[in-house]
């Protein structure tokens, strides 16, 4: 049964490294490191404002723990043949869940240190600094995590409702970290109380609920496809089609204009459940970014980058129906189908450049700035400009 679990751990390896290819591309890579580098300087210039001694530090560093301790999930790898196939062999099953539990330990246990060390800083800010306080701290940390993950082992083996497992997942973190931010030996203490306890009824409980592994399994594989599903298409990934009267006005104002193009292109961008959403999503995480980047010329270069980031997601939208044999039946020019499609990307990028200039404007925390603003409306004109001159039959070509 270990043999079985390298070969899966291997296979689900080369299986998410194809797609983390397409995720972690360059465009995606720059603009994380924008991301991540304003947030880290906006975190280290507010560190100093906070007062020292503030009551409110510790109920927030507990709420931050316990949702990072919700981070990274038991990974079994179980596949939907299993409960035909291995059932008889349930029993010698133990060892490869073993190995499921460590092999998911520690990816989890290495998020859950970076989320503790995230907020060192700011429980040190009104506390005073203490080498056995921070021993404490990391082992709570590691402790919390492998009792959250055997709490999802006992799911899987009768040993647990799954319902009463969720609850204990979010009450035992949020005690255990209350407990360690005021006591932190006591906090270590009770940590390893329920670690052990818990570890002793897995150990009394071998049986496998097969159906509930494979079910669980399959919908954490879902969350991860769909993840990937917002920067590539995810053959196991299945849209849902549904009505949005809320967007009839969009969709009549995309396709007003006449001709077959423009009514499939405006009618197709709404209903199409995966570009609509890419770009609604990506248009509020870059307002969101863009607000709290308070660095004026760190803030206008995200405004950039992000316009930049949705047109290109947007532009393969343009060979959508190339595979569908009536639209090379159209009695019209390809050429108007180019001019329909510059039409629509002008008016979807348009909408998206202001929701991102009225983001990226405010410049955090209520900065306004009249010149800043005009700046970023002027750059955004000329780029959607550009993008959708010059750089769209580029990519056409």
């Amino acid at each position: 049964m270990s043999a079985l679990f390298k070969i899966r751990k291997q296979r689900h390896f080369n299986r998410l490294l194809k797609y983390w290819r397409l995720v972690f591309n360059d465009h995606f890579v720059i603009a994380l490191f924008f991301l991540f580098g304003a947030l880290a300087y906006s975190y280290a210039q507010w560190l100093p404002k906070v007062p020292v001694g503030a009551v409110w530090v510790r109920p927030v560093i507990v709420i931050w723990l316990v949702l990072v301790s919700q981070v990274g999930r038991y990974a079994t790898l179980v596949e939907k043949a299993d409960p035909i196939v291995l059932l008889p062999q349930t029993s010698q099953f133990t060892a490869y869940f073993n190995q499921a539990w460590w092999y998911s330990y520690w990816r989890a246990g290495v998020i859950s240190l970076v989320g503790l060390a995230i907020c060192l800083p700011l429980y040190w800010r009104v506390v005073p600094y203490r080498q056995s306080s921070l021993l404490c701290f990391i082992l709570v940390t590691l402790l919390t995590k492998a009792l959250w993950l055997l709490r999802s082992r006992q799911v899987i083996s009768f040993g647990l409702l799954p319902q009463v497992a969720k609850i204990m997942q979010w009450t035992e973190p949020l005690v255990i970290w209350a407990l360690t931010l005021c006591f932190p030996l006591m906090g270590l203490i009770v940590a390893v109380i329920l670690l052990g306890a818990t570890d002793w009824r897995v150990c009394q409980q071998p049986a496998i609920n097969w159906r509930l592994a494979t079910a669980v399994e399959m919908q954490r594989m879902d969350s991860v496809y769909r993840f990937f599903n917002l920067f590539t298409d995810v053959p196991s990934i299945q849209g849902k089609v549904k009505r949005r009267r809320w967007l009839s006005g969009l969709m009549n104002w995309l396709a007003k204009d006449e001709g077959p193009w423009s009514y499939l292109y405006g009618h197709g961008l709404v209903r199409n459940v995966d570009v609509g959403n890419l770009v609604m999503r990506l248009t509020l995480v870059a307002m969101v970014v863009t607000y709290f980047t308070t660095v004026p010329w760190l803030n206008t270069a995200l405004m950039v980058l992000f316009i930049y980031l949705v047109a290109t997601q947007l532009m393969p939208f343009y060979h959508q129906y190339d595979q569908i044999a009536f639209t090379h039946l159209f009695p019209v020019n390809q050429s108007e189908q180019r001019k329909a499609f510059e039409k629509l990307l002008t008016r979807v990028m348009i909408i998206v450049a202001i929701l991102i200039v009225i983001g990226a404007s405010s410049q955090g925390y209520g900065h306004f700035s009249l010149s800043h603003q005009g700046l970023n409306l002027v750059l955004a004109i000329v780029e959607v400009w550009l993008l959708n001159r010059y750089y769209l039959k580029i990519r056409i070509k």
